[in-house]
């Protein structure tokens, strides 16, 4: 290898200086890449999954919504129907009730009037069969004035009364017969609690009649005893029937509250849970100011509106499972997405034997794109066999390929020439070369890679190499050595008689960066201190001709080793086609 990298004469010294005044400043993207490299980046998986998941909960959501108040609201009408109902119902079968006995009791005043006698104790036997159970009947004196004999008689009712001879409170209705006395009717509380029983159309609440917020008249369920009569007070005080819990209806306390809506209610904590009573006050007859009313358990009054919120639960359940499903998919979409990344980052360290190649999917873009990747991954897998794939993954690393980066440094630069070769090739055929010369470039190479150099360019059978870029390596001239000293042993080692090596090192400033044209670009270094290492390599041959190794490396590369370096001084030196002599050693 005889060549001159530059014409001996041509010191980079001055092209330094001219770079060094001209500034070529690189842009400072360290701090922009340390940026970049630390935002937070989303898996596409999740976020295809995030995206589905939240659509669905979104639209599903404003959907269930919708329909969960519409059905509370439907639900909360047809309750206000059926209580109103039930309440009507039950206003109808007490006034169904005042009218039988006002009939009845009207009938007896016909009877009597139409006997032209005088009405007897005898002549009401025949009637008490047909009162309610417990009702009696019994003339007396009239409190009446005389009702006129062409109009109905009146049947004037009075307000719930003690009355000897009954254990609790009765109800008495009064009739003139037309003349001083009346007939009156006595219908105690049992009576009551007979209606109270029709008003029964399930077996979930319990009836209740009230006289007033405060006497009960009849409470279902409660027994007989408490409605116990005394002259003082007719009607037992509603807030003292323990036995039912609408004793506390009216109690002022936590969580009790009217309801809302078209019915009169309330709501309200007993021993055994909410309760809920809904009621409504009789506004005409004999039944007038009474309350009628009907106690549930608060759960079983709302069990519409429960099975709405069954629903929504349900609904937000099976939307919970939609969204999840719905993540799965997405983060299904993006498992080839992943495997793609994965891939490309292998391709952006030049891995290419470990990027995976990916398979073909059922969605067409997909499909497209694996395909194309796919191509890709061959085409720079075949085109890196021309490219010094360790240099371009350090440009790249330094984040150097954006533009031309053309410096000045002080480097080490390496020459490694095969001596003899020429004659050697002359016997063999060119199969047999190639295979000689890849195996030989091979050694060269894994004693470079190992010491971080960077393999510049193949020259024949020659191997230039340089540390000190595009990675700043303080230490490049000890990298250098190390990489020589090893590539030394290697040979040494090795059974070919005929391999002999020649190497040449020197450190100097040089100009490194992108040289060439837009269509074809190297990363390269050129200098003075370039030819000094190929004339060191050369002159080898002159020292140890013999030699299976030989390396020589100048005072400037031995300067920036510690002390104690193993080396041989061969003195100043005058190198061909060099001015000034130069110190070199042999260092293998």
């Amino acid at each position: 290898m005889q060549q001159d990298i530059l014409p001996p004469g041509d010191s980079s010294s001055g092209r330094g200086k001219a770079l060094e005044k001209s500034g070529v400043d690189q842009p400072d993207s360290d701090a922009v890449m340390e940026t970049d490299r630390n935002r937070f980046r989303l898996p596409v998986g999740i976020a295809l999954g995030l995206v589905f998941s939240l659509l669905l909960v979104v639209i599903c959501g404003i959907i269930i919504s919708y329909m969960a108040s519409a059905d509370r609201r439907i639900a909360g009408r047809l309750l206000d129907e059926q209580a109103l109902a039930v309440l009507k119902g039950n206003e109808a079968t007490l006034k169904q009730f005042f009218q039988k006995q006002e009939q009845f009791l009207r009938s007896i005043a016909v009877h009597a009037s139409a006997s032209g006698e005088q009405f007897g104790d005898a002549d009401l036997a025949p009637y008490l069969r047909l009162l309610p159970d417990g009702a009696m009947l019994e003339l007396g004196q009239t409190g009446l004035s005389e009702t006129p004999g062409d109009e109905k008689p009146i049947v004037a009712w009075a307000p719930f009364r003690y009355k000897e001879g009954f254990s609790t409170a009765v109800l008495v209705a009064e009739l003139g017969l037309g003349d001083t006395r009346s007939l009156f009717a006595f219908y105690p509380q049992p009576v009551f609690a007979g209606i109270a029983d029709q008003m029964s159309w399930e077996g979930r609440q319990k009836v209740f009649l009230l006289e007033s917020r405060d006497k009960a008249i009849v409470v279902e369920g409660v027994p007989e005893n408490d409605f116990a009569s005394r002259p003082q007070s007719p009607l037992p005080d509603l807030a003292d029937l323990k036995n039912t819990p609408l004793h506390l209806i009216w109690k002022d306390q936590q969580q009790a509250h009217n309801m809302g809506g078209e019915v009169d209610g309330r709501v309200f904590p007993g021993e055994r849970g909410m309760f809920t009573a809904i009621f409504s006050k009789v506004d005409e007859g004999p039944a007038e100011g009474w309350i009628v009313g009907t106690l549930y358990q608060a759960d079983q009054f709302g069990a519409a509106l429960d099975q709405t919120r069954i629903v929504l639960y349900a609904a937000i359940v099976a939307l919970f499972v939609g969204a999840l499903l719905s993540f799965m998919v997405g983060r299904m979409l993006g498992r080839p997405l992943r495997r793609l990344a994965h891939s490309a980052a292998e391709l952006r360290q030049l891995n290419f034997e470990a990027a995976e190649r990916l398979p073909r999917s059922r969605l067409a873009e997909l499909d497209h794109v694996n395909q194309a990747f796919n191509g890709s991954v061959g085409a720079l897998n075949a085109f890196a066999r021309y490219v010094p794939r360790q240099l371009v993954s350090r440009l790249i690393e330094e984040g150097m390929t954006s533009a031309r980066n053309i410096e000045l440094r002080e480097m080490t630069i390496v020459f490694a020439d095969l001596a003899g070769f020429t004659g050697l090739a002359s016997h063999l055929s060119a199969e047999e070369t190639a295979s000689y010369l890849n195996g030989y470039f091979e050694t060269v190479s894994d004693a470079i890679a190992e010491s971080q150099g960077t393999i510049d360019k193949f020259l024949g059978d020659g191997v230039m190499a340089f540390w000190g870029a595009p990675s700043d390596q303080p230490d490049h001239a000890a990298m250098a050595i190390k990489a020589v000293k090893s590539l030394a042993e290697r040979i040494n080692q090795s059974p070919d008689i005929d391999l002999r090596v020649r190497i040449g090192v020197h450190t100097g400033k040089v100009v490194v960066g992108d040289i060439g044209t837009s269509s074809r670009m190297n990363y390269t270094v050129i200098g003075d201190a370039v030819n000094v290492a190929a004339r060191l390599q050369e002159y080898g041959k002159l020292v140890d001709p013999d030699a299976k190794v030989i390396a020589l490396a100048s005072a400037q590369t031995m300067a920036h080793l510690p002390e104690g370096a193993s080396t041989t001084s061969l003195g100043p030196v005058q190198l061909r086609g060099r001015d000034d002599p130069l110190s070199v050693f042999r260092i293998a």
